[in-house]
């Protein structure tokens, strides 16, 4: 994949229902020309989420550094090219500073959530589904 873009995200930590979880912060604007690109028939529904990257969304953490991450501005490469399947529209992103995070908390450096819906080895960020509301 040809990462023609980069951009600078910052890293925001949570425990929320017993789900720790770390996401990057992406700029709303990538998101918002992705969209704009999409056919207009297309009846592309918002995400539940502000745009992110996943980096991690685990019940169980035992690694003793969990939070050190907590606004880490973080460097990533993306491309503008729209992937999507029969749900889900996304952009590929990757980061190799965020897959060293996630060996940091013991983690692999990547994960189920973490791939986009196709299975490719990079990270992804959700620019809409298909999602009746």
């Amino acid at each position: 994949m040809d990462f023609e873009h980069t951009s600078v995200g910052v890293l925001r930590a949570s425990l929320e229902e017993g789900v720790y979880r770390l996401a990057l912060d992406v700029d709303p604007g990538i998101v918002q020309v992705a969209r704009a690109l999409v056919p207009k028939h297309v009846r592309l529904q918002q995400t539940r989420f502000k745009p992110h990257l996943s980096v991690v969304r685990e019940t169980v953490m035992t690694s003793p550094i969990w939070g050190r991450h907590d606004g880490e501005e973080v460097r990533f490469r993306y491309s503008t090219e729209i992937f999507w399947d029969e749900t889900y529209y996304w952009l590929q992103a990757d980061s190799p500073r965020l897959r060293e995070v996630r060996i940091e908390l013991g983690l692999k450096p990547m994960a189920w959530y973490t791939y986009p819906p196709d299975l490719a080895d990079t990270f992804h960020c959700t620019i809409g589904n298909l999602k009746c509301s």
